[in-house]
C-alpha cells in the first residue's frame, strides 16, 4: 500500500487548521467562502495572503481601549446623552429609533446643530478651511487619508503653521499609506518645527506586518478647530486639478459640509481616540487623558438640523454603518439616492436596493464611468443586470472622478462622509459617516446631486445587455473577489 506524500499530509494540515480558524471567526458567508477557496488551492500563498489581509484586526487591546478612551471623552465634552427632544427629529419613528441604535452602540447621541454649510467645490473647501484655521485659539484637529503638499493644498498647510507658531494646539494624523510622500516631505518638517504635532495613522512595517493587517487605513476626513466648528466629507486634502492626474480619470469631484456647535465634539472624540492610539499605542493610562483641549459648553442652537456621528471600522465591536445604511434602504418609503465611487455591493445591499424599485420607490445610483481601480470596475458592474432589471436607475458620471459618498433617504435624511459602497468601507477601513435628519440640508445636497446627474448619463438596461461575452466573463471572475475588495 503506497503512503501519503507527507507534502499532501501537510497541505491536509495546514488547510484543516486555517479553515479552522477562518470559520472560527464568523464573517460574511462569502468573505468565509472566498478564503476557503483560496487557501485550499494555495495552501502556502494563500495563508501568507490572509495574514496579511484577511485577519481584519487591529488588536483587541485597542478594541477594548478604544471603547473606554472614547467614553471618557464623550463624557468630557458631555455628548453622553441625548440632547435634542423628540419632536426636533422631524423624521419618521423608524429613522428615530435606528438613530437610537447609533446611540448605543456607539455613544454618540443625536444634536442640534448651530449651522451646517455644505462645500461642493475644492477652492471653497480650502478658503474656508484657511479662514477659520487662521481664527483658531485654543485648539487645531487635522486627520485625513491623503495629504499632498502642492497647489491650493499649501495655504491650509501655511495656516496651520501660522496657528501653531501664534500658540495653538495643533494635531495632525495622516494615515501612513494615504500620505507616504507628504510624511517624508519637507513640508512635515517645517510644520513639526513651528510645533505642530504630526503622527502617522496606522504605520506600516515589516515587523508590524507579523502582528497586524497592513492595508488596514484610516480613511478618515476631517477637522476640528476650537471643538465649534467641523469640518467632515468625502475630499483629501489634496488639490483636485494635480492629484492623480496620471491616472487618466480626469478631477476628483468631493464634498465636505462645516458644522459648527455640539456635533464638533463628537469629531473631536473621534480624532483624539485615533490621535493617541496613533501616537501612543498601547502604552495607554489614565494620565494620558489629563491633557484635555478646552473643552466649549454646548451652546443653544440656532438651527433645527439634527446630526449624529457613525464611527465605524475595525476597532469597533461591529459594522454598524453596514447595519444603518442597510436599514435605512429598507426604511424608505419615497426615493433612494446614492452617490459613490465604488460600488461592490454584497447580496444584502443589492437586495434592498432592488426590493425598493420593485416596491415603487424612485432608486437613482450615480457612479463614475472612469475610476482608478479596474478591478472595482468589473465586480461593480457584475451587478448591474440585477440591479436595472428591477428598475433601478444608474447613472455615470462624465466630468471626472466623482468622489463624493452620499445618500439620500426620501426628503429629511442624508449621510455623508468617507464610506463607499464596498465591503473595505464596511469592515477594513477606519470611516466616519454624518448622519443628517434634517429637510433643508437633504434639499441642498439634491442641488449638488441634481449637477452630477446633469453630467451623468443614465445606463440602458437594452444597451447593457449587448455587451461582449468577454465583458461578461471578467464580470463573473472578479465578482469572486467582491468580498475581498
Amino acid at each position: 500500500m503506497t503512503g501519503v506524500p507527507i507534502t499532501a499530509l501537510l497541505h491536509i494540515l495546514a488547510v484543516t487548521l486555517m479553515s479552522l480558524r477562518i470559520l472560527y471567526r464568523r464573517m460574511a458567508v462569502n468573505t468565509t467562502m472566498a478564503w476557503l477557496v483560496i487557501i485550499a488551492a494555495l495552501p502556502v500563498g494563500g495563508i501568507i495572503l490572509y495574514f496579511l489581509f484577511g485577519d481584519h484586526r487591529l488588536g483587541r487591546k485597542r478594541l477594548k481601549l478604544g471603547e473606554r478612551i472614547r467614553g471618557y471623552y464623550q463624557r468630557a465634552y458631555e455628548i453622553n446623552e441625548c440632547d435634542i427632544a423628540q419632536d426636533q427629529m422631524s423624521v419618521s419613528p423608524y429613522f428615530e429609533d435606528l438613530s437610537r441604535v447609533v446611540a448605543t452602540e456607539t455613544g454618540f447621541h443625536p444634536s442640534v446643530t448651530e449651522n451646517i454649510r455644505l462645500f461642493d467645490e475644492a477652492g471653497h473647501i480650502f478658503s474656508a478651511l484657511v479662514e477659520d484655521i487662521d481664527a483658531a485659539k485654543h485648539s487645531c484637529f487635522v486627520e485625513f487619508y491623503i495629504v499632498e503638499a502642492q497647489g491650493r493644498v499649501i495655504p491650509v498647510l501655511e495656516a496651520i503653521e501660522r496657528a501653531a507658531l501664534r500658540g495653538v494646539q495643533c494635531r495632525f494624523l495622516a494615515d501612513d499609506i494615504g500620505s507616504r510622500k507628504f510624511l517624508k516631505s519637507k513640508w512635515r518638517a517645517r510644520l513639526e518645527q513651528a510645533g505642530v504635532v504630526i503622527v502617522r495613522s496606522l504605520e506600516v512595517s515589516f515587523l508590524k506586518s507579523f502582528s497586524k493587517r497592513t492595508d488596514l487605513r484610516n480613511h478618515r476626513k476631517l477637522v476640528v478647530i476650537d471643538l465649534s466648528v467641523g469640518y467632515i466629507g468625502s475630499s483629501n486634502l489634496v488639490d483636485p486639478t494635480k492629484f492623480k492626474q496620471h491616472a487618466d480619470v480626469g478631477q476628483w469631484v468631493d464634498i465636505m459640509a462645516r458644522v459648527e456647535g455640539h456635533i464638533s465634539s463628537s469629531l473631536a472624540v473621534v480624532f483624539n481616540t485615533d490621535f493617541i492610539f496613533d501616537k501612543d499605542g498601547e502604552k495607554y493610562d489614565v494620565e494620558k487623558l489629563k491633557n484635555l483641549p478646552r473643552v466649549t459648553p454646548p451652546q443653544p442652537a440656532t438651527s433645527n438640523a439634527v446630526l449624529q456621528l457613525i464611527p465605524s471600522g475595525p476597532e469597533m465591536r461591529t459594522a454598524l454603518i453596514y447595519e444603518v445604511i442597510i436599514a435605512a434602504l429598507f426604511g424608505a418609503r419615497q426615493s433612494i439616492t446614492i452617490v459613490t465611487p465604488y460600488f461592490v455591493p454584497d447580496e444584502a445591499l443589492v437586495l434592498a436596493l432592488t426590493n425598493a424599485a420593485r416596491r415603487g420607490i424612485d432608486v437613482l445610483l450615480i457612479l463614475p464611468e472612469r475610476i482608478d481601480s479596474i478591478m472595482a470596475r468589473h465586480a461593480s458592474e457584475a451587478v448591474y443586470d440585477d440591479l436595472l432589471a428591477a428598475g433601478v436607475v444608474i447613472r455615470r458620471y462624465q466630468s471626472g472622478m466623482l468622489h463624493t459618498k452620499a445618500i439620500l433617504i426620501d426628503d429629511n435624511v442624508s449621510f455623508i462622509g468617507t464610506v463607499n459602497i464596498d465591503m473595505r468601507s464596511f469592515y477594513l477601513n477606519l470611516e466616519v459617516t454624518l448622519a443628517i435628519y434634517d429637510k433643508a440640508f437633504t434639499q441642498r445636497l439634491q442641488t449638488t446631486v441634481d449637477h452630477y446627474v446633469a453630467r451623468a448619463d443614465r445606463l440602458s438596461y437594452e444597451v447593457w445587455q449587448k455587451r461582449s461575452k468577454v465583458k461578461r466573463f471578467k464580470e463573473n471572475v472578479l465578482r469572486l473577489a467582491a468580498p475581498l475588495l
